[in-house]
């Protein structure tokens, strides 16, 4: 059996030999530590070192998201941080020799004018085929030679105006912009919809991808009647598109607390949450005991426990242990592995988890 089997008979709650194993990366400032404490400095890949295979997924999406990319222009370097012009057209400063987000310091659309000018500039869908390049067929092609889970992009809605805007201006122009906001996720809805018509003639896609970053830890990051208003409906139509070619699973990528959006989620068959962020209310039980096994979780191991030592995290496998065995769930870390978490404590993870994922 493979993994690309096994994660598939998982989330159909199907009979298999073991569980695939999910692992996130770890951070820079991971790294870092872990050389200290005896990781040897030419390792590339720390999971090969343990001796582990994790479940290989593979995204075969054009380029579904601002295009052509800002040029990246640095402003100011010193010993310590960075001050640039990112890709996403942000002025951003971050540190050189930690892992951190970026502070914010400028952004490209600030109001409705910039929201026109930058989709005149970086959201064009006149010319759709720029967007499905060389590299695209290349991870086309490597998906058709491998067994790895085939991931295509159901839509980054919200977390593409948000990189534009920010937080803060992406919610006022909700209310002062509404119809370029319409625009603007009507165009992203154009690529997706491309997406599916190109690669569905190619190759049988697995899972539909969502990358939002929607929610925070108290809740949604907008209402749920604007989400419900302008989203939610874009939604909809690929997964419809999505469930007439037989895709069954979806792969919803956000932090935060995302119970309120759940249930729309569900109704237009969105199944699937990732990473489950256990400080932000996402504990995997609780959600199965709310939700039911129609939903399904890809993460909510709290990280904070895998720092904290071996009695903590045979604890928390303990109590995962059942929904393990149910289906519909697969353990890992949520989010990315801190820089708190040691590599003994780490290297006891990698263990247990593979014990737990045993059925």
């Amino acid at each position: 059996m493979t993994d690309k089997e096994r994660f598939l008979r998982t989330f159909r709650y199907e009979k298999v030999d073991r569980r695939p194993l999910y692992l996130a990366d770890p951070w820079s400032d991971t790294l870092d530590r872990w050389h200290s404490e005896g990781l040897p400095r030419d390792v590339k890949d720390v999971h090969e070192y343990l001796g582990v295979k994790h479940l290989r997924l593979l995204n075969v999406t054009g380029t579904s998201g601002i295009y052509p990319k800002f040029e990246r222009k640095v402003l100011k370097e010193d010993a310590e941080t960075i001050t640039e012009i990112d890709n996403n057209g942000c002025t951003v400063l971050r540190f050189k020799h930690h892992t951190s987000l970026p502070e914010w310091l400028d952004f490209p659309v600030k109001n409705k004018s910039d929201l026109l000018r930058v989709m005149d500039e970086h959201f064009d869908v006149t010319n759709l085929d720029a967007r499905f390049d060389a590299a695209w067929k290349e991870r086309i092609g490597q998906a058709m030679a491998s067994d790895c889970v085939v991931i295509l992009d159901g839509g980054c809605f919200y977390g593409s105006l948000r990189n534009l805007a920010g937080v803060e201006n992406i919610s006022y122009l909700f209310y002062d912009a509404p119809d370029e906001v319409d625009e603007f996720f009507e165009r992203y809805l154009t690529v997706v919809m491309e997406g599916f018509r190109r690669v569905t003639k190619l190759i049988k896609v697995d899972v539909i991808g969502f990358g939002e970053d929607i929610a925070y830890k108290n809740g949604p990051l907008m209402s749920i009647d604007m989400f419900r208003r302008m989203i939610l409906p874009r939604y909809k139509k690929a997964m419809d598109a999505a469930h007439e070619e037989g895709v069954e699973f979806t792969w919803y990528d956000s932090d935060g607390d995302l119970r309120l959006l759940i249930p729309d989620f569900l109704s237009v068959g969105i199944n699937g949450l990732a990473p489950c962020e256990v400080a932000a209310n996402m504990d995997p039980v609780s959600l199965r005991r709310q939700f039911g096994r129609d939903l399904r979780v890809v993460g909510g191991f709290d990280k904070r426990i895998v720092a904290q030592g071996k009695t903590a995290i045979d604890a928390e496998f303990a109590r995962l242990k059942p929904m393990i065995d149910e289906g519909g769930f697969l353990p890992a870390i949520d989010h990315s592995v801190s820089a708190d978490i040691s590599f003994d404590n780490y290297r006891y993870f990698i263990d247990a988890v593979q014990k737990a994922l045993k059925i």
